[in-house]
């Protein structure tokens, strides 16, 4: 199976995203300013996001906010996995689909080798894509509505990891 880069995932998303704009599919007017702390009470769920984030939000640091909350998600991969990787690095070690620790289902048939393959890229390219960015350039800014997207997008794979079985350690001897 080819392991797509993170870069590549995220062309892909692009792509799909600028399709179903195009059409007319995607498109939806942001909920009004005064909506955004409500509609974040209703979609971001997980405490630890929700501790990490919601008054970085409520105050207006949105692009701090999102580079929070998958700080958070790395965290807490860490901390189950045993993994002592950060990053990317940490996510393809994680989610392994050939020698997992952190296995999402049982990895027997195609289709949950498949799920394991792309959350294991979902959760890498998130590092690549949403927190690096953030985290290494000044002046980055998001607005209110495409940071409830990305938080909605940290709720939900918080919500994997905590179904996620620890399968295995990893020790130096064993990593890929």
């Amino acid at each position: 199976m080819k392991r797509l880069r993170p870069s590549d995932v995220l062309h892909v998303a692009t792509a799909i995203q600028s399709a179903v704009e195009h059409i007319g599919c995607g498109h939806r007017s942001p909920p009004p300013s005064d909506d955004y702390e409500a509609l974040f009470d209703k979609v971001i769920t997980e405490p630890p996001l929700v501790e990490t984030t919601r008054s970085l939000f409520v105050d207006g640091y949105y692009a701090l906010a999102v580079e929070e909350a998958f700080k958070c998600v790395n965290n807490i991969v860490k901390r189950k996995s045993g993994v002592a990787d950060d990053g990317a690095g940490l996510m393809r070690n994680a989610f392994s689909v050939n020698r997992p620790v952190l296995r999402l289902n049982a990895c027997k048939t195609q289709s949950e080798k498949n799920q394991q393959q792309g959350y294991m890229d979902i959760f890498a390219g998130c590092m690549v894509g949403i927190r690096n960015p953030r985290a290494h350039e000044h002046r980055y800014l998001d607005e209110a509505h495409v940071a409830i997207e990305m938080l909605a997008w940290a709720n939900h794979l918080i919500r994997m990891v905590d179904k996620a079985k620890r399968v295995r350690s990893r020790t130096k001897k064993n990593q890929p």
